[in-house]
C-alpha cells in the first residue's frame, strides 16, 4: 500500500486514550533509566501525549533539557497543555522522516513508534544525525506475533488481534519489528548496538490487573473502528471483543506478556 494509506493508519485517533496517560519511565520506558541524570539533554521521538517526556524532563532536573516530537498535533496539544510549568521541556510538531534541527542530544529515544512506520530504516537514519557524539540512541518497540494470554482469550479477541495484525501488515508495518531492530541499527552505522528484553508481564495476582491486561480492549475501542472502517472486521465483531474480553479478564483470564525489546547503540567520539 502507499505511504499515503500507511500514514492514515498510523494516525492515533482523537479520542481519548488512557494507555498513554498510564505511561512513565519508570514502568514503561524503564531501559532509559540507567543513562538519565541531571545535565543532559533528550530529544522524545513520538511522544505522544507527553507522559514519558514529563518523567524524563523530572529525571534531568532543572539543568537538563527535554524535548518531545510528534506529528499528531492533537497529542502535541494535549503535551504542551499538561506541562505548562515545566520550564526545561517542549514539545513541537513534527515527523521522524523529516524533523530537522541544528542541535544534538546526550540520548534520542524512541519508544513504540518505529512499529507504526513503513520505513523504520529511513528514520533510524533521520534520527541518528540528533544523537552527540558519545551519545545514545534508545530505541524500544514490539514484537505483536509474540504476545502471549494465559489461558487463551477468547474467540472473539483472537479474532480482532488477528485482523489487527493483518491489517498493520498490509500497510507495511513490520509486526515483528522489535526482533529486526539489532540489524537495522547496524545497517544506519552503528557499530555496536545493545539489546534488552522489556517484557511487560501482567498477573493476576498483580493489584493492576484489571487495567494493564485490558490493553487488548482499549485498542479495540480505539483503534477498533479504524479496522471497521476498513473491511477487517464488523462493527459487531469490535464490540463483542470487548465484552467477551472483559469478562475473561475478570474471570479466566491469569496473565498477558507482551513483547518488547530495547536496542541502544552509542554514537562515535
Amino acid at each position: 500500500m502507499s505511504n499515503g494509506v500507511a500514514n492514515e493508519r498510523a494516525k492515533m485517533p482523537a479520542a481519548h486514550n488512557p494507555v498513554l496517560e498510564r505511561r512513565t519511565v519508570e514502568n514503561s520506558n524503564r531501559n532509559l533509566l540507567k543513562y538519565l541524570r541531571p545535565g543532559i539533554r533528550v530529544l522524545d521521538v513520538g511522544c505522544g501525549s507527553g507522559a514519558i517526556t514529563r518523567s524524563i524532563a523530572e529525571k534531568v532536573g532543572l539543568t537538563g533539557w527535554v524535548l518531545g516530537i510528534d506529528p499528531n498535533e492533537g497529542l502535541i496539544e494535549q503535551a504542551c497543555q499538561n506541562s505548562e510549568n515545566q520550564t526545561r521541556l517542549a514539545f513541537e510538531q513534527g515527523d521522524v522522516y523529516t524533523f530537522n534541527t541544528s542541535e544534538q542530544f546526550d540520548v534520542v529515544t524512541c519508544a513504540r513508534t518505529l512499529q507504526w512506520l513503513a520505513q523504520p530504516k529511513e528514520a533510524l537514519t533521520n534520527l541518528k544525525r540528533f544523537v552527540k557524539p558519545g551519545g545514545y540512541l534508545a530505541v524500544l518497540d514490539f514484537n505483536h506475533e509474540k504476545l502471549a494470554w494465559t489461558p487463551e482469550p477468547p474467540k472473539a479477541m483472537r479474532l480482532f488481534y488477528d485482523a489487527f495484525l493483518q491489517w498493520r501488515q498490509d500497510a507495511g508495518f513490520d509486526n515483528a519489528i522489535a526482533d529486526h531492530l539489532h540489524e537495522l541499527m547496524l545497517q544506519v552505522g552503528f557499530m555496536n548496538a545493545q539489546v534488552e528484553l522489556q517484557l511487560e508481564l501482567s498477573r493476576k495476582s498483580d493489584p493492576d490487573f484489571a487495567v494493564t491486561s485490558r490493553l487488548w480492549s482499549e485498542v479495540a475501542a480505539l483503534r477498533g473502528p479504524q479496522l471497521v472502517k476498513a473491511g477487517y472486521l464488523t462493527e459487531e465483531q469490535r464490540l463483542q471483543a470487548i465484552v467477551d474480553y472483559d469478562s475473561w479478564i475478570a474471570n479466566e483470564g491469569e496473565s498477558m506478556t507482551v513483547y518488547l525489546l530495547a536496542v541502544e547503540a552509542r554514537q562515535a567520539l
